[in-house]
């Protein structure tokens, strides 16, 4: 029933040995990757939250400093007396403009303090992995 047809045959055995290589290589990168997570894909893995509010920038937003810090949002609003709604994606620039144009850097200066005076909850070394927010 098989044709003795040499050329068809090692067509056959080429692509056969071309498929398990790629078997191969795919398998390896994502054996490799499943032990870079630790078994944990990527939505159990919890951020290391930074301490230095040096770090703070005129261009970053409140939610994005509120993850960052592990603050929640609505204490930084208090904070620069101001409303959340509208203010979501304004940065620290967007905001001192609006609210205090008189004195540049006070949205700045004031979220450093807040930050400084609520620092985020230490995390025990055993604690399980939080998912994101």
């Amino acid at each position: 029933m098989l044709e003795k047809n040499p050329k068809r045959r090692f067509i056959i055995l080429g692509l056969t040995f071309f498929g398990c290589l790629l078997i191969l290589f795919f398998g390896t990168r994502l054996f490799h990757a499943y032990q870079k997570f630790n078994g944990h894909g990527p939505h159990g893995f919890a951020p290391k939250l930074e301490t230095d509010v040096e770090q703070v920038r005129g261009w970053m937003t409140i939610p994005f400093i509120s993850r960052m810090y592990g603050v929640p949002e609505p204490i930084l609003y208090k904070a620069l007396g101001i409303p959340e709604e509208g203010n979501h994606k304004k940065s620290l620039e967007d905001l001192d403009g609006e609210y205090f144009p008189e004195a540049a850097g006070t949205a700045l200066q004031i979220v450093k303090a807040t930050l400084l005076a609520h620092p985020a909850p230490p995390t025990p070394p055993n604690a399980p992995d939080a998912p994101l927010p």
